[in-house]
């Protein structure tokens, strides 16, 4: 599975010249801001407990990913044969022919060894564009219930198959890389599910189960370089949204058009303004560049972001009234 014939092939076979700008496109859309848009519009203009499901899944394949990473400390495609272009350029492959000689084996111990010997390497397995994709989409399939043959296809095996597909044909991962993804995205997006607080259901055990990975996370990031700061930080600001969602109840979802829109474009405008103050706060106090700062501001960010678009939606005229967490609102 460490093999690079696949994207040899897949270069020459697809060479029409749209191909790479349609696959660094499809690339694209797998970065954190589009994980973003999505998660605040399905939170605050469908349904808020599934769009933070999904941002349960994507947090904690985010962090799956770069733990990966670092441990398995495996090297990309490009990286081991000088055949294979990283995203449509010839790439600097660190040995001639490094890629695994058999299907089962793994790319040749020179090759490993060259990638780690680098000053900031930059590993492959797992992909997290395609662990992400994976997540998003189950998380989105479980938490939204949906039933839809068709679109339980598309959404749980068209977009990760196409990421893959693109993460392979730019040469940036192996065919392990991309089925470690998937696998890793699934199971993360159902413990992701079965984490989930539910404002109908007593959530002692989800409570606990959540509150056990946040401490692990933290731990892993203060003391490792296995989980980054920010993404702990991000995971802990999310908790303090689901402490504040017991506490006063969770907000009815929007049942209108503008109710819609208008707290999608709540929450992007308190990001606009608490992220860059945030930003100036760091700069004032001349805070030392620490991975403790660096957890307590994206907790905080994360959490006043979340929490006030929620407030918005409890008291904002145009919201419906809200519901305590006893009810029976998904």
């Amino acid at each position: 599975m460490f093999q690079t014939h696949w994207h040899v092939w897949l270069q020459a076979f697809f060479d029409a010249a749209w191909m790479v700008p349609l696959m660094t496109f499809v690339s694209t859309l797998g970065y954190e801001w589009a994980y973003v848009l999505l998660i605040v519009v399905l939170s605050f203009g469908v349904r808020l407990r599934a769009g933070l499901g999904v941002m349960l899944a994507v947090l904690l394949m985010s962090t799956a990913t770069h733990a990966i990473k670092q441990s398995a400390a495996l090297p990309r495609p490009s990286d081991v044969d000088i055949h294979v272009l990283d995203k449509g350029r010839p790439g600097h492959a660190l040995v001639d022919d490094g890629a695994a000689g058999s299907f089962w084996s793994l790319p040749s111990g020179e090759a490993i060894a060259a990638l780690r010997a680098q000053p900031d390497p930059d590993y492959g397995f797992i992909s997290g564009h395609v662990g992400v994709a994976t997540a998003a989409m189950m998380a989105l399939v479980l938490c939204f219930g949906i039933r839809s043959r068709g679109w339980r296809i598309a959404l749980l095996i068209g977009w990760p198959l196409l990421m893959a597909l693109s993460r392979m044909y730019l040469g940036r991962h192996f065919l392990s890389d991309v089925l470690g993804g998937w696998l890793v995205g699934m199971a993360l997006a159902w413990l992701a599910w079965q984490c989930l607080p539910s404002p109908a259901h007593h959530n002692r055990t989800r409570y606990l189960l959540l509150a056990t990975l946040g401490a692990g996370m933290t731990a892993a990031a203060l003391t490792t370089g296995l989980v980054p700061a920010d993404s702990a930080g991000r995971y802990l600001g999310l908790l303090l949204v689901f402490a504040f969602l017991h506490w006063r109840g969770w907000p009815l979802d929007p049942q209108t058009p503008w109710q819609r829109i208008g707290r999608v474009l709540a929450v992007i405008a308190l990001y606009l303004v608490i992220s860059p103050a945030l930003e100036a706060v760091a700069n004032v106090l001349a805070l030392p560049d620490t991975a403790v700062v660096e957890m307590v501001f994206n907790t905080a960010g994360n959490a006043a972001i979340f929490i006030g678009g929620i407030a918005l939606a409890r008291h904002w005229p145009l919201s419906a009234r809200r519901v305590h967490r006893d009810a029976a609102a998904g």
